[in-house]
């Protein structure tokens, strides 16, 4: 069952983007919003490989860093597919979550599913729930 609200985010998608030997794509992106009630930042790295029907799967890592000075690693998987011109798309997805804070504690213990609408113009809104 799907649970509470744990991360909403806005930001861009597609910063940095190149073509890997093997055909996978590489994006990093960045957002800023709230993970469990705490303000911060978000850097990650999705890597992902186009499938025939159109769509993608993709694998991500990368770390949410609170305005207090504490972080939460994540790793997390999905599939998406375009929506529109441009960037525009769907995503959807889960992961996990490693951290040492004791503010943010219980994201030790969840998997977030997650959901992300890219613009046209990669800009983008991040949200994810708990997964009880």
């Amino acid at each position: 069952m799907i649970g509470d609200l744990i991360y909403d985010a806005t930001g861009q998608s597609g910063l940095n983007t190149r073509v890997l030997p093997d055909g996978r794509v590489e994006q990093s992106f960045q957002h800023t919003g709230k993970f469990w009630g705490e303000q911060g930042r978000e850097i990650a790295t999705a890597v992902s490989m186009w499938r025939p029907d159109g769509s993608f799967s993709f694998e991500v890592n990368g770390y949410f860093f609170t305005k207090g000075g504490e972080s939460v690693s994540f790793k997390g998987q999905g599939v998406g597919w375009p929506t529109g011109a441009g960037w525009k798309a769907s995503i959807r997805g889960a992961a996990q979550y490693w951290t040492s804070s004791q503010k943010l504690a219980p994201a030790n213990k969840t998997i977030g599913a997650f959901e992300v609408e890219v613009n046209e113009d990669g800009t983008d809104h991040v949200k994810a729930w708990a997964w009880k």
